[in-house]
């Protein structure tokens, strides 16, 4: 199922370009490139804090970022947010067998936490990656796909900043939360290689 939602969003598209240089030494090697030290590496030696529970704000309900200026910020190129996808897809289509993933035991089921799990390991990225984007995103939006800061205009549960860039993964990218986790995932994969990298570039200044 997963890799045949990759297929729809990835056909036709034109061959990938050369992911911008990273100007903070950040990885563009993707998920399965070298991750950073196992344990804590933001600047000031603390763990993320991400959220210890479940909770998400009611579907249908925008909230406003917890940071004015967060947001995903760096212009990836479509081509290789496609490129991410495509390398993903494959990796599922070679693991279809695989048993149904678990979601770690305070993350409830049927939340937009709980399908960004899965799809995070659908992805490639380690499981030790987690924590990471889980306080990432909890920062940036709660894990709301309505979430939209008004001044910016940085929409969704990665905030996509500008929003539209969550078009090319699909034109549902307003309202579906795994269009947006996939194009989150992609672009995290593109500009940082990690989640953990990611988390600690917001953590130095504030976005990623």
């Amino acid at each position: 199922m997963a890799a045949a939602f990759f297929a729809v969003a990835l056909a036709g598209c034109a061959a990938p370009e050369p992911a911008p240089a990273e100007s903070d030494a950040a990885a563009t090697t993707g998920p399965t490139g070298p991750t950073g030290p196992t344990g804590p590496t933001g600047p000031t030696g603390a763990s993320p804090t991400g959220p210890t529970t479940g909770a998400e704000e009611p579907p249908g309900r925008k909230q406003r970022t917890s940071r004015g200026d967060g947001g995903a910020r760096f212009d990836v190129p479509d081509a290789v947010i496609l490129q991410q996808l495509r390398l993903a897809a494959e990796r599922i289509a070679q693991n279809y067998t695989a048993p149904p993933t678990q979601v770690p035991a305070d993350v409830d089921p049927g939340t937009n936490r709980a399908l960004g799990y899965r799809l995070m390991l659908d992805f490639g990225f380690a499981e030790d990656q987690w924590r990471f984007l889980d306080a990432l995103w909890h920062r940036e939006s709660g894990w709301n796909h309505l979430a939209e800061n008004p001044s910016s205009g940085a929409y969704g549960i990665p905030q996509s900043l500008p929003a539209h860039k969550m078009a090319v993964v699909g034109p549902d990218w307003r309202s579906n939360p795994e269009t947006q986790i996939r194009w989150g995932l992609a672009y995290i994969s593109a500009r940082y290689g990690t989640p953990e990298r990611a988390w600690q570039h917001s953590e130095r200044v504030g976005w990623y």
